[in-house]
């Protein structure tokens, strides 16, 4: 065997050698020693300052592990929002800490959600950090079903990361219906006329009349054949 050769499987043997003192150290050695530690109560540091937190933290043997960020709309930025683990946890003295920290109220600029399609909205609000709020729905007849009609928050609007937007959808054109004609009908007649077609019985107004029987339908209001929305009222005249 060559000297490159014996050079190399003593690096090699010396990269294991580190690795394994690594891994003894963190899975053995260290957990029996913070495991022989009085176990005492976790401090609370959410809402103050890192350093002060990490200060802290130090001065009662606990270890600061990892530090991440995220944006906050309540917590200032530079202070801890959470802690792992939670302040009054019962724990050991040199357990590690894992804190979050605010990074303050980061805003977006409100994209123009106006005529896209529901899902599209969805995503469009997600990578920017909103939120989707409530969800109403209107009849259109210049916007195709399923496509926002109108937005809460209008766009190029500076906003706070997380803010709820409400939207409104077009549900198309508003359906039409025929009137039925109802003349001549018995009330209770007429009644079930309207239900079929999508309508309902409005007002019932009595009036004496010799050409038809009494309970008879004479006259309605809107008349026959004219179109309107569905569910809407048609009021009758009837024969005493």
């Amino acid at each position: 065997m060559g000297m490159r050769h014996r050079r190399f499987w003593r690096f090699l043997l010396a990269v294991v050698l580190v690795l394994a003192v690594g891994w003894l150290l963190d899975q053995v050695f260290l957990p029996a020693l913070v495991h022989s530690r009085p176990a005492v109560r976790m401090p609370s540091v959410v809402g103050i300052p890192l350093q002060q937190a990490v200060e802290l933290l130090t001065q009662e043997g606990f270890v600061v592990h990892q530090i991440h960020y995220e944006p906050s709309p309540v917590v200032p930025e530079g202070h801890v929002v959470r802690q792992v683990p939670y302040a009054g946890a019962e724990v050991r003295k040199g357990r590690r800490v894992y804190l979050t920290v605010s990074t303050g109220l980061r805003s977006v600029t409100m994209p123009s959600v106006r005529g896209l399609p529901y899902r599209e909205v969805q995503i469009q609000l997600l990578s920017r950090g909103l939120r989707l709020g409530e969800v109403l729905y209107t009849y259109n007849d210049s916007i195709p079903a399923g496509l926002v009609v109108w937005q809460s928050i209008p766009p190029q609007q500076a906003v706070s990361v997380g803010t709820s937007v409400d939207i409104v959808v077009s549900q198309g054109p508003r359906p039409s219906v025929s009137v039925p004609s109802l003349v001549a009908l018995s009330l209770e007649k007429a009644e079930q006329v309207l239900l079929r077609a999508g309508l309902r019985l409005g007002t019932v107004t009595f009036a004496f009349d010799e050409t038809f029987l009494p309970n008879t339908v004479i006259a309605q209001s809107p008349i026959a054949g004219e179109i309107v929305p569905p569910g809407t009222a048609v009021s009758v005249t009837v024969a005493r």
